[in-house]
């Protein structure tokens, strides 16, 4: 009888162990900073009605790098800003999963005004993957990547 309460013990901490490791990616952070180049890059585009001007002026792209830099567009810094490990893990495990698992495939948002956005992840040999393209209103998972590449901004 001790026999069955030992292996059953044991079972049940192996299965809490593989449970609590559900849906964890183990971060290798110093091996994903080697690789060169971008990560992520979100274009941004108004959309509505305004001049050509105004059109162009509505594009900007905002970039993650590999080695952990968010470039917003800006005249003065052109390096841009070293991203905390936690933002940065974020944005590399949504670029992942959402690749892997094709998240936003059939994703889309029907809205005729306001910002349309794309987002294009490198994978780790320079290979562009659209992740997604079009409006963020009603998405949170997006507007949360945005909002945390755009708080790296120096304006």
């Amino acid at each position: 009888m001790k026999m069955k309460k030992f292996v059953l013990s044991v079972l049940l901490m192996s299965l809490i162990a593989v449970m609590g490791g559900c849906g964890k990616r183990n971060i290798d952070l110093e091996a994903i900073h080697r690789n060169q180049g971008n990560l992520l890059e979100i274009t941004h585009v108004g959309q509505g009605e305004m001049t050509e001007e105004e059109y162009n002026a509505s594009i900007y792209t905002m970039t993650v790098t590999y080695a952990g830099a968010a470039i917003n567009p800006n005249p003065v810094n052109q390096i841009g800003v070293t991203m905390s490990d936690e933002d940065f893990i974020t944005v590399y495990e949504f670029c992942v999963d959402a690749y892997e698992k094709g998240t936003f495939n059939d994703y889309e948002e029907d809205a005729c005004d306001g910002s349309t956005y794309s987002f294009t992840y490198y994978d780790e040999n320079g290979d562009a993957h659209l992740l997604y393209s079009g409006y963020i209103n009603e998405n949170k998972e997006l507007k949360n990547i945005i909002s945390i590449v755009g708080s790296y901004s120096l304006d």
